[in-house]
């Protein structure tokens, strides 16, 4: 298998792909028909590769509990004790105002503001100091 990770967490999947000996990584800004040759070239020649995928594959079929035996012992579990509140999440507990993070909005409209606002009064200060430059005071022209 030949990996190209482009976002997110693919670089850490394929780094982890790699380490396992069941991929080879080839970088985003490293693609080109000659490093793909040689990654194939590679995954053909060298039969651990093949090994280790094929052993992956029998790992994931033989998993110690099927998702479909997983989903009915907690449909089980979850209609025998009703409601736990271990199992309830914490964000059901917040407020509007903590749950939609309103006030971490709040505080960082308020630092674009703040920035926006002294770019603006620096701007405004710097372009009269420079407009003053430019025109020549009245005094100075009649004299």
């Amino acid at each position: 298998m030949i990996t190209v990770a482009l976002f997110g967490d693919q670089p850490k999947n394929a780094k982890l792909a790699e380490r396992h000996h069941f991929s080879i990584n080839v970088h985003k800004s490293d693609l080109s028909a000659d490093t793909i040759a040689r990654a194939l070239d590679k995954l053909f020649k060298d039969q651990s590769y093949s090994k280790n995928i094929k052993r992956l594959s029998q790992m994931v079929k033989k998993k110690p509990v099927s998702p479909d035996h997983l989903l009915v012992s907690w449909a089980e579990f979850a209609a025998e004790f009703k409601t736990l509140d271990n199992l309830v999440p914490a964000g059901n507990k917040l407020n509007f105002f903590q749950y939609h993070s309103l006030d971490v909005i709040a505080f960082l409209l308020t630092i674009v503001l703040l920035v926006l606002y002294i770019s603006y009064r620096i701007l405004k200060f710097a372009l009269l100091k420079a407009c003053s430059f430019v025109r020549p005071n009245k005094k100075e022209k009649k004299a």
